[in-house]
C-alpha cells in the first residue's frame, strides 16, 4: 500500500475532526457574557428590593400616621353643654394649632385669612353634633407638630368617629 492514500486519509480526518476542544475565545466571551448577566440580574433584584423597602416604609409611616391621627380623636373627659360654645372653642383650638405649628409666610397667610376661615368653620360647626367640636378641639390641642400639615385629616377623624352624617367642622 502506497502511503500516498494514508497521508490524504489522515489529512482529511484531521480536516474533519477539526482542533480539538472548545475555542478559548469563545469560552471567554461566554463567560462574560454569563458574568454580565449575572450582574444585570443583581442589579435588577437589588432595585427591586430598594423599590419594595420604600414602598414598605412608605405604608408603614402612612399607617403610622392614621393610627397617630386616630389615637387624637377622642372625647375629652368633659362635653361642653352647649354647641355655640363647643364651636366658639374648636375655632380657637384651629387657631392655636395654626400659630403654634406655622411661622413665616405660612403664618401670614393664615392670619390674613383667619377671621374668613374660623367664621366659616364656626358655621359649619354648628350645622354638627358637641360630640365632632369637643373632639376637633381635643386632636388640634394634641397634635404634634409631624402632624402640623394634617389639620384636614384631624378634623375629619373627628367628624367620621361621633358625627354620623353631620357635617361639623370643616
Amino acid at each position: 500500500m502506497s502511503q500516498r492514500p494514508l497521508l490524504a486519509l489522515a489529512i482529511a480526518f484531521l480536516v474533519a475532526c477539526g482542533p480539538s476542544g472548545p475555542d478559548p475565545k469563545e469560552v471567554e466571551a461566554q463567560k462574560e457574557a454569563a458574568e454580565k448577566k449575572k450582574a444585570d440580574e443583581d442589579a435588577l433584584a437589588k432595585r427591586k428590593a430598594d423599590r419594595e423597602a420604600k414602598e414598605k416604609a412608605a405604608k408603614d409611616a402612612e399607617e403610622a400616621e392614621k393610627a397617630a391621627i386616630d389615637a387624637l380623636a377622642v372625647l375629652p373627659e368633659t362635653l361642653p353643654k352647649k354647641l355655640d360654645k363647643a364651636c366658639d372653642e374648636r375655632a380657637k383650638a384651629e387657631d392655636e394649632f395654626m400659630q403654634k405649628h406655622y411661622e413665616g409666610e405660612a403664618l401670614d397667610k393664615w392670619n390674613a385669612a383667619k377671621g374668613t376661615q374660623l367664621g366659616m368653620a364656626k358655621q359649619m360647626c354648628m350645622k354638627g353634633k358637641i360630640e365632632v367640636a369637643a373632639c376637633q378641639v381635643n386632636a388640634l390641642n394634641q397634635a404634634p407638630s409631624e402632624l402640623r400639615k394634617k389639620l384636614p385629616d384631624l378634623l375629619k377623624a373627628c367628624m367620621e368617629k361621633f358625627g354620623g352624617d353631620a357635617p361639623a367642622g370643616e
